[in-house]
């Protein structure tokens, strides 16, 4: 496979965003109804303060066209909770954020009405362990869907996304055939050929998968089977040496 690194280093990318100029002219689209795509508020949660003592990155300080709508940091979850307390920004590790800023670029090609619409980012350990005991599940489904806090996820090394796309031009998300977090085998990429076959899933959401999936993978992010929204720049392994558990 052929990798493409468009940025090198965060430090890259701040110098270059802070010598364009955005395509909006620094003027926000408005918010969908009933939706948060566009939030410009500045973090209250105390997870932020977390994160940037991790040395963490806001990737909107690295692309500010990418758009965040963090799903837990309100009710419309499969906990019906708002478990991150005010959070509005999405943090990654430099080299993670590096990636995703590249995955961006090549959505752009793609289209240029599309962006990143990120919907989880960095998730501290005892935020991992708040959602496991949350969720009432039977364990082995509950494995399926969701890290045990004592097999740790990516997510608690900020070297996973879980992300969607959005066109800008109608403010409408893609049609994935399937909401984030739906628990079921509509949602995992390993069953699409058999769902598409059943007529349970469109050519279009197929398609819109394959969009999602190739830009991403082009970036270096790896994809699951598990669920199409989810991307990650290391393996378990590879992250416990390189990066420090987020507690």
């Amino acid at each position: 496979m052929l990798l493409i690194f468009i940025v090198s280093s965060c430090d890259d990318v701040a110098l270059k965003d802070e010598q364009k100029q955005d395509s909006s002219n620094g003027i926000m689209p408005q918010p969908l109804p009933n939706n948060n795509y566009f939030i410009t508020e500045m973090d209250t949660s105390y997870l932020e303060r977390i994160f940037l003592d991790y040395d963490l990155v806001n990737i909107k300080t690295l692309d500010s066209n990418i758009r965040v709508r963090l799903a837990y940091a309100d009710t419309n979850n499969f906990l019906h909770k708002n478990i991150y307390h005010g959070l509005r920004n999405a943090y990654f590790n430099c080299e993670t954020a590096i990636k995703i800023v590249n995955a961006q670029h090549f959505l752009k090609i793609e289209n240029t009405n599309y962006t990143l619409l990120i919907l989880d980012a960095a998730r501290p350990h005892h935020i991992q362990q708040l959602m496991w005991d949350s969720l009432k599940m039977d364990a082995y489904y509950k494995h399926c869907y969701l890290s045990p806090p004592y097999e740790k996820s990516l997510h608690n090394y900020a070297c996973a996304v879980d992300v969607t796309i959005l066109d800008v031009s109608k403010n409408e998300v893609l049609d994935m055939g399937t909401n984030f977090d739906y628990f079921g085998k509509k949602s995992q990429p390993v069953f699409e050929d058999y769902y598409l076959k059943a007529g349970e899933l469109s050519d279009k959401v197929i398609e819109n998968r394959g969009i999602l999936r190739k830009v991403m993978v082009m970036a270096g992010m790896k994809p699951i089977n598990s669920e199409w929204w989810h991307f990650a720049s290391f393996t378990k392994e590879e992250a416990n040496k390189k990066f420090e558990l987020i507690k």
